[in-house]
């Protein structure tokens, strides 16, 4: 059973265009799909343990860059430190 959740936060992500489901008129007026950018740049796995997590984390660092806390933004114990966060799971 899958016991605990590993989310990390990555950078230099591309956009994607994606479909918000609505139709609206293109400047022809005919319909069409209204499509929007969006960036996807949280990673969420589940693991049955801890040891699972980190096998999993070491995977992402090599795949992606795991932002890191900024000053202004972040809390003073998240700065330049890797945000990513093992939490349990019922």
């Amino acid at each position: 059973m899958n016991n605990y959740r590993l989310t990390v936060h990555i950078t230099d992500v591309q956009k994607v265009e994606v479909s918000t489901g609505n139709r609206i008129k293109n400047d022809k007026g005919l319909l069409g799909w209204q499509t929007k950018r969006k960036i996807f740049n949280t990673l969420s796995f589940y693991c049955a343990n801890e040891e699972d997590c980190l096998k999993t984390l070491q995977e992402v660092r090599s795949k992606y860059t795991i932002a890191k806390g900024v000053a202004g933004n972040h809390k003073d114990h998240k700065i330049d430190k890797e945000l990513y966060n093992i939490s349990f799971v019922k």
